[in-house]
């Protein structure tokens, strides 16, 4: 311990030593740089007060005993010597000093510095003691320590000895100070302490072995008697399991690996005809499997033997099985392996359930399913039937009021024949309604994903809708937001269509105040796709949470006094939003009682451009488009109108010759097509062909015609009464350019017209009804009047009161000036337009 201790104390002495050395070192390095750094600009500027400064403050250091300022030729510039009497060991340190600009480095001189050892010295020897020191007193305590354990492990081993001594005189009361311990001290004594009980359980095992001999034939009585009974319980629970098995609603099969039925249970009996005593022993193939799976079950029961798994076990599954008379009938098997008394060996058992009368229950479900959607096609085809069968007459209702309201009447006239288109327009979408509910009930109807320019869908909207806003009096907004695109990929009929009915919804529960429709963009999806939100809010009469929970459903509105009151099928949002779930998002809906409401979904929808436009433009419209609306370049064109209604005849050829066209009619496809073929391809410039006529349809007149390569060039435009899917893609199909439905749109009859024959088609706009002599006069010139001050004005209204007052002007204008006026109020010319209403009034004035 002397010898360890010494050796420790040493090398930490010299571990002190050095690291005291190497840290004096460190110190006088740092204070040697920093003075070269503090020195180097005042030697390059030959500063001797700034040198002289550094070195005095040098003194501050205690450590620092002497510091020399030598020049780069060697002679001392400053100095400092400390000031203590005693000499002081040392170490020296000298540096070099350049100073450094941006292009090179200029020696300047150097410093010597004499650095005192004396506080390391110090606070070394201070070390060295305390360390000693402390060498010293754990060197005693570990002496001390050795001593007092030494003497408690003597102690256990003394009370061993003493202990065996006891027990080779034969006594046993023995007390052992190393019991509990862990070591071999402990270990030791526990083996004494075993030996002194084994010497007591050998002196009372010769004392209980006498008894025990007494006890052994009486034990082996009883052990007798217990397993006698425990025999007459196996048996006897054997039994339950079988009466248990036996009255299972299931029939229970066992196999063995041989293919044998090895056990057979009562219901067993019952679904298969065999009795429990003729079934076992039999093979199971030849009994309740039926002649056609036979093959498939000896393969996988070989299967199963050269251990490939089966997927048959642990698992229910549905087959058929034979009964004993030679039927087939459905089962649900489910098979487990059981193993058996003999080792290694297991048997199959088979848990078996007749499902025939499920089966019947099952087929009676789907005949019932099949039955049902034969009756929901049979519905959608009955109101596509009845919408054909009503649309037909709907036309003629439609197009003669059209006609009537460009004709002159008297206001009382003027009044009823537009209250009757008003009302057939009106039955006109509900029929489409339903028509539409019909085709989602059906699953048949699909939207398209076209480009398309959302204002253009936006602007529609507008247009349809602006109207009955108007004549409310509400304050319409249409506005899109920042960053909405302007071209994207979706379906504008149906969006078109989902927002005109919101709107509308919105402008018949608004009684004053304002309704807004909005468009904003959310973000773009992962998939690169746009999310615009859509927003319709309102200022009107609101609803009630439980009003909310039905509002989409089909045929239901608010409350039943909404539709005494504001009229309506309850249809629309119910079609809007099964349209809005299928373009992929949900209308959702907050209102509040007299608070107004806001519907809004959000659409995911990609972007396009307008070269992707222009050419969905004209694959569907056709390569012409609508021709400039230059009066010069209108011509008289030909047209063949095959449609056999009369009424339908009268109307269609009406809106054709209010355009100028020279129309010709054939009462069936058979009648069109020998009258094109005996005319020739020039004969005529374009064909209306309706699809439904007797002899022969539009269908088969079209493909006759297209058969001929001479009327390849002849456009074909469809027109028909059935509003249901596949038509317009059947027509395209056979050959046809464009597609129209009944009740014809005559905007949209022109449009189509204005695409194939490259001519300008305005809508006729209604005649105004015959004035009364003396108050017609007066209106038509307060009309003059106030049209005149708005385009003084430059009014955006000029435009719409013109529209308005069309009719009462032209009884006071001639037609050549209507004319002027017209072209233009059209082309904003409000200055031109006002010059030429100011000289019509000075006329007026003037007679």
């Amino acid at each position: 311990m002397a010898i360890s201790t010494a050796i420790y104390t040493t090398y930490v002495m010299q571990a002190l030593r050095s690291e005291a050395e190497q840290n004096l070192h460190e110190r006088a390095e740092r204070l040697a740089a920093v003075l070269s750094q503090a020195l180097a600009r005042p030697l390059f500027d030959i500063n001797s007060a700034a040198v002289n400064s550094v070195v005095d403050a040098s003194g501050a250091t205690p450590e620092v005993l002497v510091l020399r300022v030598l020049g780069p030729s060697g002679a001392e510039l400053a100095s400092y010597v400390s000031p203590m009497k005693e000499p002081v060991a040392s170490i020296r340190v000298r540096r070099e000093i350049a100073f450094s600009d941006a292009r090179r480095s200029y020696p300047v001189g150097a410093i010597d510095l004499a650095y005192s050892r004396q506080q390391m010295d110090t606070d070394l020897n201070r070390q060295i003691v305390n360390t000693v020191a402390a060498n010293l007193l754990l060197a005693l305590g570990i002496v001390f320590s050795i001593f007092v354990v030494g003497r408690r492990a003597a102690r256990p081993f003394a009370d061993i000895r003493t202990g065996l001594e006891k027990l080779t005189r034969g006594e046993t009361d023995i007390k052992l100070s190393g019991i509990g311990r862990e070591d071999q001290v402990g270990r030791l004594s526990d083996a004494v302490l075993r030996f002194r009980d084994t010497l007591t359980r050998l002196r009372d095992a010769e004392r209980e072995l006498r008894d025990l001999n007494g006890q052994l034939e009486q034990r082996i009585a009883d052990r007798t008697a217990e397993l006698t009974r425990s025999i007459q319980q196996a048996r006897d629970s054997q039994a339950k399991l079988q009466t248990i098995v036996d009255t299972a609603l299931d029939a229970v099969v066992r196999m063995d690996l041989d293919g044998r039925i090895v056990g057979w249970n009562r219901q067993a009996e019952v679904i298969f005809g065999w009795k429990g005593e003729e079934a076992v022993g039999l093979e199971l193939d030849k009994t309740i499997i039926p002649p056609r799976f036979r093959y498939e079950h000896k393969r996988g029961m070989q299967r199963y033997l050269t251990g490939v798994s089966s997927g048959v076990l642990d698992t229910r599954i549905e087959v058929y099985a034979l009964r004993r008379n030679g039927e087939e009938f459905p089962i649900e098997l489910a098979i487990t392996q059981v193993r058996t008394e003999e080792r290694n060996s297991y048997e199959f058992c088979a848990f078996i359930r007749d499902i025939s009368e499920r089966r019947e229950r099952e087929q009676k479900l789907v005949t019932a399913n099949v039955m049902a959607e034969a009756a929901n096609i049979a519905k959608s085809e009955f109101l596509a039937n009845m919408s054909h069968e009503i649309r037909t007459p709907m036309s003629a209702v439609i197009g003669m009021a059209y006609l009537a309201l460009r004709t002159e009447l008297t206001p009382k006239q003027h009044d009823y024949i537009s209250k009757i288109h008003r009302a057939a327009l009106t039955l006109l979408g509900i029929i489409n309604d339903i028509l539409d509910f019909s085709k989602i009930e059906a699953g048949r109807l699909e939207v398209e994903a076209i480009p398309f320019a959302l204002e253009d869908v936006l602007a529609n909207v507008s247009s349809v809708t602006a109207q009955r806003a108007a004549d409310k009096q509400l304050n319409y907004v249409v506005e899109v937001g920042p960053g909405v695109p302007r071209y994207v990929v979706g379906d504008p009929l149906r969006l078109g269509q989902v927002l005109i009915n919101l709107v509308n919804n919105a402008v018949k529960f608004t009684l004053e105040g304002s309704l807004e429709l909005r468009c904003e963009l959310q973000g773009t999806a992962a998939d690169g796709k746009v999310l615009l939100r859509f927003t319709v809010r309102d200022t009107g009469i609101g609803m009630t949470p439980q009003q909310k929970s039905r509002l989409f459903r089909a045929f239901s509105q608010a409350n039943g006094s909404t539709t005494r009151q504001y009229g309506g099928t309850g249809l629309g949002l119910s079609i809007s939003q099964q349209l809005v779930r299928l373009m992929g998002g949900n209308i959702d809906v907050q209102s509040e009682v007299d608070h107004g409401s806001s519907f809004h979904f959000e659409l995911a929808l990609a972007l396009s451009d307008a070269a992707a436009l222009s050419v969905q433009s004209a694959v569907h419209q056709g390569p012409s488009g609508d021709a400039a609306p230059d009066s010069a370049s209108r011509r008289t064109a030909r047209v063949l109108l095959a449609e056999d209604s009369a009424d339908n005849q009268e109307v269609t050829r009406a809106l054709l010759e209010l355009q100028g066209l020279d129309v010709e009619v054939a009462a069936d496809g058979r009648e069109a097509v020998d009258r094109l073929m005996e005319a020739g391809p020039r004969a005529y410039d374009l064909v209306l062909m309706d699809l439904g006529m007797p002899l022969m349809d539009g269908h088969e007149a079209t493909r006759l015609l297209r058969a001929d390569a001479r009327f390849n060039e002849l456009p074909i435009i469809a027109v028909t009464s059935h509003a249901v899917a596949g038509v317009q893609a059947r027509c395209l199909e056979e050959g046809m350019q464009d597609y129209i439905t009944k009740p014809i749109d005559p905007q949209r009859l022109y449009s189509a017209l204005s695409r194939w024959l490259g001519m300008s088609m305005k809508v006729i706009p209604p005649v105004a009804p015959l004035p009364d002599s003396v108050q017609g006069a007066a209106d038509a010139r307060k009309a003059l009047t106030e049209l005149a001050a708005l385009v003084a004005d430059f009014s955006g209204e000029s435009t719409d009161y013109f529209e308005r007052a069309r009719g009462s002007l032209a009884t006071l204008l001639s037609p050549q000036l209507m004319a002027r006026l017209d072209h233009h109020m059209e082309q904003y010319e409000f200055e031109a337009a006002g010059k030429l209403l100011a000289d019509a009034i000075g006329n007026l004035e003037g007679v």
